[in-house]
């Protein structure tokens, strides 16, 4: 048996809809009216053998209506303990169980429940009325009406208590605690959304990705508190994913491009499209209780949403370095037409992320070299132009950083 609270379907509490007729909802304090008190109940299991009863056979006591299904474990599970209580109380109490599901489903149920079946239990089935003045959206759902026809608390199961039950009688339910349903929750949209379940701003964390959103800035932020409710936001928008990853990879801000390995099974055009061009939007927000774990919950996030496995890795590989060889000019300031400084040219270089690593061991000074292409095809023919500038290119093997791509 499960015991879990059962979720009902979302019902106004201004008006519903039975028989054709606008139903009214009632509240804590509202008297239950006249045509409410006569209208027909169909029953199973009635003591007295009864297909049908009306609340007004109760007039003069405390009626507790239970409403409940078969599919919720928590109402089955209250329903001993309630047919208990009504004992006790038997003078000045009747809890009265209700559903809306159909009478040969609720008597077979009955019987055939191993605990229910000694108690010779009877329940409200078919109803199609008193759900509509009553909405819920979570079973058990238990209203009080007092000996004079008000309706005095509406509550949980739990709150079914013999403890209450007497200050009810005592005119004293003002002490119960009262059962609030969101009778607007939609559990086909996602929480928050324009208020669905609770106002926007109510969760403890949030995050989400979206694709780019036109007309907002493109930004990369790192994690900026908010001292008033003690949380933390950190932001990328309209970025590509390689992008959103320095949010996690802070050596990723400097890293070349061509550090960047996409390791997938799709063809290297998909993939440098899906990770390098097409932008998008990340955000989360969160308690400053967890702001040191932001870098690994942001490449969690990324990795699960896009399916692939976004992590920094030491590798050994070929690159090229360079090497002086003579003497080198240095200028401290712009360039002379013609020239340009190295560093710029290997930055340039290693934008390719198909190209080879350049490693520039001499980024401190600022050597000029002439202004050849950013590309490395014929390491001769690069020489031959950098020699009389006292530099060279030579192929070797190092461990350096990447940024890896795999699948999942």
């Amino acid at each position: 048996m499960l015991f879990g609270v059962g979720i009902a379907r979302p019902q106004s509490r201004e008006v519903g809809t039975a028989n054709n007729q606008n139903i009214t909802a009632l509240n804590i304090g509202d008297q239950i009216p006249d045509a409410l008190w006569n209208t027909p109940l169909q029953v199973v299991n009635h003591p007295q053998d009864k297909k049908n009863i009306t609340l007004a056979d109760y007039k003069g006591k405390l009626i507790i209506l239970d409403f409940w299904s078969t599919w919720c474990g928590t109402c089955v599970a209250a329903l001993p303990r309630l047919h208990e209580l009504e004992k006790e109380f038997k003078d000045d109490v009747i809890i009265l169980p209700m559903t809306d599901q159909k009478a040969n489903e609720i008597k077979a149920f009955l019987k055939k429940n191993r605990v229910l079946s000694r108690l010779n239990l009877f329940s409200v089935t078919d109803d199609n009325t008193y759900k509509f003045h009553f909405p819920y959206t979570m079973l058990p759902h238990e209203v009080w009406i007092s000996k004079s026809g008000e309706v005095q608390a509406i509550t949980h199961s739990s709150d079914v208590t013999k403890e209450n039950i007497t200050s009810a009688l005592k005119g004293n339910a003002n002490s119960i605690a009262q059962k609030k349903d969101n009778l607007t929750y939609d559990d086909t949209r996602p929480l928050l959304l324009n208020n669905n379940g609770a106002d926007g701003d109510f969760f403890v964390s949030r995050s989400i990705i979206t694709l780019a959103i036109e007309g907002i800035p493109r930004s990369n932020a790192l994690p900026k508190v908010n001292e008033k409710d003690s949380t933390f936001r950190v932001l990328s928008t309209n970025a590509d994913i390689r992008r959103m990853y320095e949010l996690a990879f802070r050596e990723l801000l400097t890293m070349p491009p061509n550090r960047t390995k996409l390791e997938l099974k799709e063809p290297f055009s998909v993939s440098e499209k899906r990770f390098l061009q097409d932008k998008y939007c990340y955000e989360w927000i969160a308690p400053l209780s967890v702001l040191k774990h932001f870098p690994q919950k942001v490449q969690a996030d990324l990795n699960y949403h896009f399916g692939i496995n976004g992590r920094m890795e030491k590798r050994n590989t070929k690159c090229y370095t360079i090497k002086i060889i003579g003497k080198t000019t240095i200028i401290p300031n712009k360039p002379e037409d013609g020239l340009q400084y190295l560093s710029a040219w290997v930055n340039k270089t290693n934008k390719d992320i198909q190209h080879i690593p350049v490693v520039n061991d001499f980024t401190d000074q600022k050597i000029a070299i002439p202004k050849i292409a950013p590309a490395i095809e014929d390491v001769e023919a690069v020489n031959r132009q950098l020699k009389p500038f006292g530099i060279a290119i030579v192929e070797d093997e190092r461990v350096l950083d990447f940024f890896v791509i795999s699948e999942l």
